[in-house]
Formats: structure tokens, C-alpha cells, sequence
């Protein structure tokens, strides 16, 4: 009897030795996150030299080796059959013939000849020919109900509109109006006009002048079908990205830096101060002074042109890739190993605009450094449960990167936990921060975060996004989706847009590294949590889905 004493003393102290080393290299692992880690990766990734991580790009590609190095050197291996880090994406890209696409004036006496991208620019998906007679328009707003008409009882039909980019002044109602100044090109559009061309701002025309640049023709990639079941040629993910609704609290600036990155739609263009001075037969003092009296909130009056456009564009399209970097580390346990969790951020942002980086420090920068900071804490403290992490392409493009890995998974669909996916991360209270999603298909993921919260992070949850119908649709809009449409549980740790969003001010001075490693930090735990469970998370919450896998899709409460 005193022998099976002992013998169960002996096994509660190894019992204890065993949770308390445990602990230790858990708390080892969770002091690895730091912010001066996190700020050594984020200069890397979201400084200038990056050129804004674009899909693709020759910089994106360099953010990628970077991430698959660093991975590698905390100790994970490439998730790839072939031995790559690299899940390469095939797409199709569009890019403007700058030989073969021209602008051309026509008058009674002359004609003149312009060219692409020197005088003149847009996003052009296809190649098209657009003509007419030329009216302006001034600033083009069509608000008469406000004081403010440029159309009157104009006659747009088959002619070509121009009109100033501009800024009204500060305190202008209409320039609080974003959803008005949002209709400027398509208004025209809708009362037949064949074609809008929007003179850029002296700001911007003095910029290009200085640097000696033109346009910035933007390559135009799109996703070739990663959907074995469907047969349409591409397909980008519903409702992804979009440029969201205002709700009724949102920030007026909020919505305006998202009217500012609008995509120019076919049928528009912009043009330099040399083409709008021909067109419009006057000096630059003159286009000068149209320019000022917008400044100062007077109308340009309107005028019909004596003169023809013909604009001609023409593009060329070549197949290309943009990688998803796929890294993994093995699990602890024999068994449990072939099962993972994977976590998940997007390595790309939207690139250069009228020639400034648009670096993303928050969006994403914040969610792929943090994956870097929890691969180190990782290889400190195996989970049971294998761990992939996943840095996303073409999240911006419409979650492209998701979508072709769980249609393309390396790893049976049916053996992948959960997905925590970080996307913007560092910006807003530094003890708050939106769950999207954790509770829609399994209740033990979300108590998995509450509970490692509550014990560790002490953070402010906020759940106003999980709603489907909110008008901003978070739930579609980042790589967590993808996930939830096969089944597999997946939260987005999101700290909310902020006026900087999709703009050249989302910027590392900007960023909360404190926060990046709260949530950082709390991911960790999650993941550890979550690899040491016996089973898989239960799909408890959502009572048509029952399994893992690509069945899943067709679930409309899910969708």
C-alpha cells in the first residue's frame, strides 16, 4: 500500500512538473511576441520600397520570399508537395498597349494626336473605341435640389463629357456629400454619354510634371476558375471587398477614402492639362482659374464644344501567378498531427497610386507580421495539432488567396480545426477589437477566445459585424470566408477601418504595435488551445452544417 503511494505521489509531482513546464514554455513562447519584433517586420513589409505589395508584382514577390525565409528560419517547413513555400495562383493579366491605344481631337481645321500614358489614363479591362461630340461640364455635379446643376437640359446622348477633378472647399455641404460626388463619371454614363474624361488637378499635374511620369498603367490580373465544379472561365468571390455601404455612424471621411480608390468604369478616362486646354481652346492660366473657382465652391459654366474625340485603346493580355506562401509545423503528438489549424493574413494591399505607395501598414502589414511573431512563439511551444500558416494573395482583389487554397488544399479539407485569420489588427482603442464569425459555425471556438481573453489579453470584444445584413457585409470581405463556406470554423480578429483605410496614410507611424501584440499574442494562445484539444472543434452552431468539405457551399445560412 505504501509502494502505490508513493508510486501516485511520484506521478501527481511528474503530473505537475509536467503542466508547470508546460506553462513556462507557453509563457516563453507568448514574451517572444513583441513589439520590437513586430516593428522590424513591418518595415520590411509596409515601407515604401514595397511599392504597396500590388497582385501581382515583382515587390509583392519580394514580401513573399521574405515571409517563406523567415518561416522557414523558426523552423517550419514548405506545405507544398513539391517542397515549396509557394502556392502559385494562375491568372490572366490585362495590361494597356501604350503603341496602339491614342486620343485623338478633331476640329473644322485640325486634328491632334495624343498617347497613352503620357497624356492620358484609366483602368481599362477590355480593348474599345469610344467617340462623339465634346460638351463640358465643369465640376459635373447634378444637383439641382442642392443649388448645384452643371447639366441643365443639356443633351448627352452619343457625346463625349468632360469635366475637373477638383476639390470643393472646406464646409461645402456638397463636398460632405460622398455619395453625390461619387456619381461625377457615371451620372453622364447614365444620360448617354459615350464617354467621360476627368481632367486631373493641378496638384496631381504638377506632381507628374516634377517627376516626368505619366499615367500609371495598372496591370488588371483575373483569377482563372479554382472552382473544379463550375464552368465559367473566372470567378472572384461574391461580395468580397467591395467598396462598403456607409451605415448611419459611418465617418463621412471613412466614406470618402473609399469614394476616392472607386476603379474608373469603362467608358472613363483622365486627362493631363494639355489635352484639356486643346479640347477646350483655352490657356492654362484659364484652366488655372476653373480650377479655383471649384476651390472656392462657384460653378464653371457649362459649354458645348465645336469639336469631336476619338479615344482608342487597346490591350494586350499574358498569363501570369501571385503566390499564396503556405508554411507549416509539424504537430507534437503521433496522431493528432494530421490534423491542423491554420492561420491566416493577406500579404497584399492595392499597390501605387498616382505614383505613392499605398503601403497598408494596418491593411494587412499588421495581420502578416503578426503571423511571423506567432510562428516564432510556435516553435517554442508545439501545439499537438499540426499548425499551417497561410499568407494570402489577392485578398484585395476578392479573396482570391482563400478561395484557391480550399479549393486546392494541400491538406484534406476534413482535417483543418479552425481558421483564425488576422486582417487589420493594430489601429483603434488598443483594448477593443471585432470577432466576425467565431460563433457562427462552432460554439467552442468562440469560448476558446473568450476564455484565453479572459485570462490573458483582458480585450474588448465587440460582435456588431457578425451580422450578415450589416450594411458594411465585414462577414464576405476577408479570408476567414472562404473557410466558413466548406465548413470549417473561422473567426476574423479585426480592429475596424478608420479614415487612413485604403489610403496612402495607412502608414507604420500610424500603427499600435501594443495592440498587434495583444492580438497577436491572444492568437497564439487560441492556436494552442485549440491544437491540444482531443477533437476537432464541434460544428455545434449551425444545424445544417454538420461536416467539413466543399458540400458546404451550397449552405445558403453560411453563404
Amino acid at each position: 500500500m505504501a509502494a502505490r503511494r508513493s508510486i501516485m505521489v511520484i506521478l501527481r509531482v511528474g503530473l505537475i512538473l509536467c503542466i508547470a513546464l508546460a506553462a513556462q514554455a507557453q509563457q516563453k513562447g507568448m514574451n517572444s511576441i513583441t513589439v520590437e519584433g513586430l516593428r522590424l517586420h513591418l518595415n520590411v513589409i509596409a515601407g515604401d520600397e514595397t511599392e504597396g505589395r500590388d497582385t501581382p508584382s515583382t515587390a509583392d514577390n519580394i514580401v513573399t520570399r521574405y515571409l517563406a525565409t523567415m518561416a522557414e528560419s523558426y523552423g517550419f517547413k514548405p506545405l507544398m508537395p513539391n517542397g515549396s513555400f509557394f502556392q502559385n495562383i494562375p491568372m490572366e493579366i490585362t495590361t494597356v498597349s501604350e503603341s496602339k491605344s491614342r486620343l485623338r481631337v478633331i476640329s473644322a481645321t485640325e486634328e491632334e494626336l495624343f498617347y497613352c500614358p503620357h497624356s492620358f489614363g484609366g483602368t481599362f479591362r477590355t480593348s474599345g473605341a469610344w467617340s462623339g461630340d465634346i460638351v463640358f461640364v465643369g465640376y459635373g455635379l447634378n444637383a439641382p435640389d442642392k443649388g448645384w446643376d452643371d447639366y441643365g437640359d443639356l443633351d448627352l446622348a452619343g457625346k463625349v463629357v468632360i469635366m475637373l477633378e477638383g476639390q470643393l472647399p472646406e464646409g461645402n455641404p456638397l463636398r460632405a456629400d460622398r455619395a453625390l460626388l461619387g456619381t461625377r463619371t457615371s451620372i453622364p454614363r447614365a444620360k448617354g454619354a459615350s464617354l467621360v474624361l476627368t481632367v486631373i488637378s493641378p496638384e496631381r499635374e504638377k506632381d507628374m510634371t516634377t517627376r516626368g511620369v505619366g499615367f500609371q498603367l495598372a496591370q488588371r490580373p483575373a483569377l482563372f476558375s479554382t472552382y473544379p465544379t463550375q464552368n465559367q472561365a473566372r470567378i472572384s468571390a461574391p461580395a468580397a471587398k467591395q467598396p462598403p455601404q456607409p451605415a448611419a455612424t459611418t465617418n463621412p471621411q471613412q466614406a470618402g477614402a473609399r469614394a476616392a480608390i472607386q476603379a474608373i468604369p469603362p467608358g472613363a478616362a483622365e486627362i493631363r492639362h494639355e489635352v484639356a486646354t486643346k479640347i477646350l481652346g483655352i490657356r492654362q492660366g484659364e484652366l488655372d482659374a476653373m480650377f479655383a473657382s471649384i476651390g472656392r465652391g462657384q460653378q464653371v459654366p457649362r459649354v458645348v464644344v465645336n469639336k469631336r474625340l476619338e479615344l482608342s485603346v487597346v490591350t494586350e493580355k499574358h498569363t501570369g501567378s501571385s503566390p499564396n506562401v503556405l508554411a507549416v509545423l509539424e504537430g507534437s503528438d503521433p496522431v493528432l498531427k494530421s490534423e491542423y489549424v491554420v492561420i491566416t493574413a493577406h500579404h497584399d494591399h492595392l499597390g501605387m497610386r498616382n505614383g505613392k505607395s499605398m503601403n497598408g501598414a494596418d491593411d494587412d502589414g499588421s495581420g502578416t507580421v503578426g503571423m511571423l511573431e506567432i510562428a516564432k512563439a510556435l516553435a517554442l511551444e508545439r501545439p499537438k495539432r499540426s499548425v499551417i500558416l497561410a499568407w494570402l494573395t489577392g485578398e484585395e482583389k476578392g479573396l482570391w488567396g482563400s478561395h484557391y487554397f480550399v479549393n486546392n488544399c494541400p491538406v484534406p479539407l476534413e482535417e483543418i480545426s479552425a481558421n483564425l485569420n488576422l486582417d487589420m489588427i493594430s489601429r483603434n482603442d488598443s483594448n477593443s477589437l471585432y470577432l466576425i464569425a467565431s460563433n457562427n459555425l462552432s460554439t467552442e471556438l468562440d469560448s476558446s477566445i473568450l476564455s484565453m481573453n479572459d485570462k490573458y489579453s483582458k480585450l474588448k470584444f465587440d460582435y456588431v459585424y457578425n451580422d450578415r445584413a450589416h450594411p458594411d457585409r465585414f462577414y464576405y470581405r476577408s479570408d476567414q470566408y472562404p473557410f466558413i463556406r466548406v465548413g470549417i470554423p473561422g473567426v476574423w480578429l479585426f480592429c475596424g477601418t478608420t479614415p487612413d483605410y485604403h489610403t496612402v496614410n495607412d502608414t507604420i507611424e500610424r500603427v499600435d504595435f501594443k495592440k498587434m501584440e495583444k492580438v497577436a499574442r491572444l492568437t497564439y494562445l487560441v492556436t494552442l488551445d485549440i491544437g491540444n484539444r482531443p477533437a476537432l472543434l464541434k460544428l455545434d452552431a449551425n444545424k445544417e452544417v454538420t461536416t467539413r468539405g466543399k458540400h458546404n457551399t451550397a449552405v445558403d445560412s453560411i453563404r
